[in-house]
């Protein structure tokens, strides 16, 4: 018959579409992301988070609140990141939406800012209160992301700043002497300076996203301070979004920041509101001048979009204080293209833990997210190492809850997901290599 081609003629045809296919097959993408943004900036009168001594509400507003969501899809997982500037945010009602949404993990990042708001069931009212407004804005960023999902592409980097000094100073008898202030901008160590940089682009290689990881408490702005703000990861987020012209939102993960604080710390008394701020906007330019370095250092990197894999669980843990009472405490982990490690944990991690984390994961870039919640859990306050506990001071032997011994459980317990997800540990034996 005229045309008919031959067997051999057809394989050869077949080879070559199959050949002509690959790049196109291998290139597309494993992870979709989207984005949103929502506002969070509560009214005037709110409670203020972080410092005890504040008895009244705030009474003004220094720079805005955000609720910035990153979700995250493969065919093996989909979380929401939310990064929120506030001290600390748990919602067991969001967790319960996540089946709804499509999600199989939710994890709430807190800034850790001590200038945002403390939620009470009374504020403004008793039937609306502030935690409920922020969980139906958030609920609606999730939704809004997760409906405009574009291919994704991640890259990642690394810098190194030190704005802190470690609070808890070891002295020489091995006791550590509590500093929660230091006029003389003494870089008492140790501590972990690395800058975390996530870079998340479109399919054209646009930067979309950029999540930020770093460990210091925001707590430039001081007790005497009554006004809403961000401290200086609102600021850091801003320049950072304005260096790449406005097209990219950055969000931000806090680390193990339990016992390091910032150098440089507005305390003016009587508060000259001024001259505080600028140094909120110092601390903030300087590590958001070293995300910027890195992320021109990454250019011409370009992002993969090979694996997600995320795990969540929650652990029961004793109580350090009360005997015979328990705590439920959860570990979620997430792995991206093989080479990126994040493990979320509830409370103040100090930062030792979030060095033993990094030097025991075996990837090339491995990130401690504290302050988060990622399930129906307690929270645990500080959660010391238990050689920190030994030496004793603020978070180390006070204000931590959790038995001694929980954070490194914890650590643990990421360290084995994270081995899980990579494929190495396996809930049958196994025989391994031999000679």
């Amino acid at each position: 018959m005229p045309g008919k081609q031959s067997p051999p003629q057809m394989l050869r045809i077949a080879a070559l579409t199959l050949m002509l296919l690959t790049p196109v097959l291998a290139a597309k993408p494993a992870i979709y992301a989207g984005i949103a943004r929502t506002d969070i900036t509560p009214p005037m009168g709110s409670p203020m988070y972080g410092y005890s001594s504040r008895t009244e509400g705030a009474e003004g507003v220094l720079d805005s609140l955000t609720a910035t969501v990153l979700v995250l899809k493969s065919d093996e997982a989909t979380v929401a990141l939310v990064s929120l500037d506030v001290g600390k945010f748990q919602s067991p009602w969001l967790h319960d939406q996540a089946q709804a949404l499509g999600l199989d993990h939710i994890i709430l990042l807190s800034s850790h800012t001590h200038a945002g708001p403390r939620f009470t069931d009374d504020f403004p009212r008793p039937e609306a209160t502030w935690h409920q407004t922020v969980e139906q804005r958030v609920l609606a960023a999730i939704k809004a992301a997760r409906k405009d999902l574009f291919p994704a592409a991640i890259a990642v980097g690394e810098g190194s700043i030190q704005v802190g000094y470690n609070r808890l100073r070891r002295d020489p008898d091995g006791l550590a002497t509590t500093l929660f202030e230091n006029h003389d901008h003494i870089p008492y160590g140790p501590l972990d300076p690395t800058v975390g940089v996530i870079r998340v682009d479109d399919n054209k290689g646009r930067t979309r996203a950029v999540l930020v990881n770093y460990t210091c408490h925001p707590v430039v702005l001081g007790p005497r301070n009554m006004r809403i703000s961000g401290d200086y990861v609102g600021v850091m987020k801003r320049r950072v979004e304005a260096g790449l012209g406005g097209q990219a939102l950055c969000l931000f993960a806090q680390g193990g920041s339990g016992d390091i604080n910032p150098m440089h710390q507005g305390r003016s008394e009587p508060v000259d509101y001024d001259a505080d701020y600028a140094l909120v906007v110092k601390v903030g330019e300087v590590v958001a001048g070293e995300v910027l370095n890195t992320l021109g250092r990454m250019e011409g990197t370009k992002g993969a979009s090979v694996q997600l894999r995320a795990r969540t669980e929650v652990v029961t843990v004793g109580h350090r204080w009360e005997p015979g009472k328990t705590l439920r405490l959860g570990v979620a982990s997430l792995l991206i293209n093989g080479e990126i490690g994040i493990v979320a944990l509830p409370g103040e991690v100090f930062h030792t833990l979030q060095v033993d984390l990094k030097e025991k994961a075996a990837l090339p870039h491995v990130y401690l997210f504290g302050y988060a919640d990622m399930a129906r859990q307690d929270w645990p306050g500080y959660l010391p190492d238990v050689a920190s506990a030994a030496r004793g001071g603020y978070g180390a032997s006070d204000s931590g809850v959790a038995e001694l011994g929980t954070g490194e459980r914890l650590i643990s317990l990421g360290l084995v997901q994270l081995y899980t997800l990579r494929e190495m540990l396996f809930a049958e034996p196994q025989q391994g290599r031999r000679p």
